[in-house]
């Protein structure tokens, strides 16, 4: 059995969280998973890359 990273149960809700939110924003599903797992994968690897905002200053700007 291989063992992989481990994340805490918040940073698994905010990973299930993130692709709720691009699956709302019409992003399919595949698609919202596999921008996850790019996250996850660069977290595990060490990397201090970020998620992406989730657009809500573009989308204020846009209602404006």
């Amino acid at each position: 059995m291989t063992s992989g990273p481990i994340f805490s149960d918040a940073q698994l809700k905010l990973w299930l969280r993130r692709v709720k939110t691009e699956m709302s924003k019409g992003t399919p599903p595949e698609a919202a998973l596999d921008l996850v797992k790019a996250a996850m994968n660069a977290q595990t690897a060490g990397e201090t890359q970020p998620l992406p905002a989730v657009d809500v200053p573009q989308k204020s700007a846009k209602k404006s």
